[in-house]
């Protein structure tokens, strides 16, 4: 951080990125969720758990996720995600990248 107590630059940056990869990842598991109201279930089940992985993998990888979003975590954990927590998230990290 700088004396201003901001991020610099290239720091900004990526987490910008990362935060769009994240919205993106819940979008997905959005899709799932229209997919397997139209007989996809195959399908949506893989979109799911590639995206939960991909989610658990950012998180891993970019701690600032976990202060940001510290039910994303539970969201996981209890698949609560799955269901109506991906939209809740999704609008919570757009709202980030505003």
């Amino acid at each position: 951080m700088t004396e201003s107590g901001r991020l610099p630059a290239g720091m900004l940056e990526q987490r910008r990125a990362v935060l769009m990869t994240l919205r993106d990842l819940l979008a997905t598991i959005g899709s799932a969720n229209d997919a397997e109201d139209h007989s996809y279930g195959e399908e949506a089940g893989r979109m799911r758990k590639d995206s939960c992985e991909a989610i658990q993998g950012l998180m891993a990888e970019h701690a600032f996720l976990a202060e940001l979003f510290p039910k994303l975590q539970w969201e996981l954990d209890t698949q609560h995600i799955l269901g109506f927590g991906w939209a809740e998230l999704y609008d919570s990290v757009d709202a980030h990248l505003k």
